[in-house]
């Protein structure tokens, strides 16, 4: 029987977590006739040895995610594809309701949800990020105009079509794809009851770090679409209210070395940052309060909110350097 569904998944150096992810889909409940291809991307581990007897393995020297999603695609038999990380693995109803959501609520794409895999401070706080981002999008009912690549989905004729991923990105080539279709007239359902378990960042370095890449990958998608640089579904409008206060405040805090007052500024933007992203840092404290009691919670919401902004100002302020490098 041909599959009605496609499941790509990219691999590179995922041995240690991509066995979990067949097992689950080997697993799935309800799901309709699908295949699974992994596309190895240049591994340097085991990993393609775990998948060569339980999917169809294709092997591609190193040259990124976007490609070796397009590479399984251009193989798949499946009208609707749907795109899963290594290292996310999915609920049992995963396949079931993401093809449900692509074949009859007239959507052409879908993206799902993140749950955490991990425990601990950041991974809490990572996850409480995507909730709150999630908790909009679900209330778009004509569909949203931003994927996640670590779990998605399209009609693969209209994916073929608009030529899939863009290759030349590394980071954030999911959501160019978002915005590319839904220019194109397309629409994404959001998927709330699909989620798959990610081992989110675990220490604060990892943290930052992974902010600051995806900061530059979104930059890099803004300067071709420009006009979501005002709005999206995934960026809530209080996060450019709190990007704006801390921009602010780094400009007015070293001018109060020498006028005083401009300091006293500073420090009220900072606390202006913090009230606006007053909901999170509560909520922060709520989940972290059985880790590290709810007073110490508070602390990290309020260093979470302004930490963001100011990795993003970092990641812009980089992007112009490099925009009027010689």
């Amino acid at each position: 029987m041909n599959p009605t569904t496609s499941v790509v998944i990219p691999l590179y150096n995922d041995a240690a977590s991509i066995g979990s992810v067949l097992d689950a889909l080997e697993k799935q409940t309800d799901a309709p006739p699908f295949e699974v291809i992994v596309v190895d991307d240049g591994s340097t581990d085991g990993g393609p040895e775990l998948v060569r007897t339980r999917a169809t393995l294709i092997r591609q020297t190193n040259a990124g995610p976007a490609a070796a999603r397009n590479r399984g695609a251009g193989r798949a038999q499946g009208d609707y594809l749907l795109f899963l990380d290594a290292d996310c693995t999915p609920s049992s109803h995963w396949v079931a309701r993401m093809t449900r959501a692509l074949a009859g609520r007239g959507f052409d794409g879908v993206m799902g949800t993140l749950t955490a895999a991990n425990d601990g401070v950041v991974p809490r706080l990572v996850q409480l990020e995507v909730e709150d981002r999630y908790r909009s999008m679900a209330r778009a009912r004509d569909g949203v105009d931003f994927i996640a690549a670590p779990s998605c989905g399209f009609n693969r004729g209209v994916f073929l079509a608009l030529g899939g991923f863009n290759e030349s990105l590394r980071q954030a080539e999911d959501v160019e794809m978002g915005y590319r279709f839904t220019e194109a007239g397309h629409r994404i359902a959001f998927v709330a009851d699909a989620p798959v378990a990610h081992q989110h960042q675990s220490t604060w370095e990892e943290f930052i770090r992974t902010k600051y890449r995806r900061a530059i990958g979104r930059l890099r998608v803004f300067a071709l679409f420009p006009q979501k640089r005002r709005h999206d579904s995934w960026t809530p409008f209080a996060l450019k209210l709190q990007f704006a206060a801390i921009a602010l405040a780094v400009c007015a805090l070293p001018l109060g070395l020498v006028v005083p007052p401009a300091a006293l500024l500073g420090l009220g933007l900072i606390l202006a940052a913090v009230l606006l992203g007053w909901p999170l840092v509560l909520a922060t404290a709520r989940r972290q309060a059985s880790l590290i009691g709810f007073p110490r919670g508070m602390g990290v919401g309020a260093a979470f909110v302004v930490i963001r902004s100011l990795v993003i100002l970092v990641a812009m302020l980089r992007a112009r350097l490099w925009r009027f490098r010689p």
